[in-house]
């Protein structure tokens, strides 16, 4: 039997997702509580984020012989730790793959000025020092939309397709600071950080609008070494 499960997770207390041989990850924790749980079972997953990204929507599916009771959500959570939280479980076909089947993973990065900073943000936003012009923001955001090659924005593996399409990129503000949305059918490694500290580095004249589309198209041999920290980062929504 398949089981989708929707976990979220606070970054700042685990070495990323994916089991490491030394740290702490969300992967390990919540393996580990499983094996409490069940006899047998594998657990994939639909993405990896890195070390001190937070997730409000990671899916993974949980494969095994056993039936799980009503009480099973419960108590993995009671296992799990207070940092990550059991959100749903609901038995899927058995074909169902969390991270094969995704159409489109949405991204939020958020951003606190000395405008709307808070000190119980610290760990959970990115604090820049200047106020930035939103509609500034945006011009630069649309040159992420359609179909481009992201060999800049990311750390590429051997032989990987640089090659998203991205359905939103747009800035929004509230009263708890800038929000960055992004949309697309997958990420590269680094590449939500990577397009945020790029933008950013744009707006403050590092960088031009121009060199950023061209790189989009025709990728230079480095990458670009604006990369926002990882506090910011949120894992918001995959859908199916």
């Amino acid at each position: 039997m398949n089981y989708k499960v929707i976990i979220s997770y606070d970054g700042n207390h685990f070495h990323g997702f994916q089991k490491q041989i030394k740290n702490i990850t969300v992967q390990e924790s919540v393996e580990n509580a499983l094996k409490k749980l069940l006899n047998n079972f594998e657990m994939t997953y639909a993405g990896r984020t890195d070390a001190g990204v937070h997730a409000k929507y990671q899916v993974l599916s949980i494969t095994t012989t056993e039936k799980l009771s009503s009480s099973f959500k419960s108590s993995l959570n009671a296992l799990v730790g207070k940092h990550i939280y059991i959100k749903k479980v609901t038995k899927v076909k058995e074909s169902f793959h969390p991270r094969f089947d995704a159409k489109q993973r949405t991204y939020k990065y958020f951003i606190n000025t000395p405008r709307n900073y808070e000190p119980y943000n610290l760990g959970y936003t990115h604090l820049i020092n200047d106020e930035v012009n939103l509609s500034e923001l945006n011009v630069i955001a649309k040159s992420f939309l359609g179909k481009n090659n992201f060999t800049n924005f990311s750390k590429l593996r051997k032989d990987q397709n640089p090659i998203r399409d991205i359905a939103v990129s747009k800035w929004t503000h509230s009263n708890q600071g800038y929000i960055y949305t992004i949309t697309g059918n997958s990420f590269l490694h680094n590449m939500v950080r990577s397009i945020v500290g790029v933008q950013l580095a744009c707006l403050n004249g590092k960088l031009s609008n121009a060199k950023i589309k061209s790189s989009l198209k025709y990728p230079q041999n480095e990458r670009f070494n604006h990369v926002a920290p990882p506090e910011g980062l949120y894992l918001w929504k995959i859908k199916y």
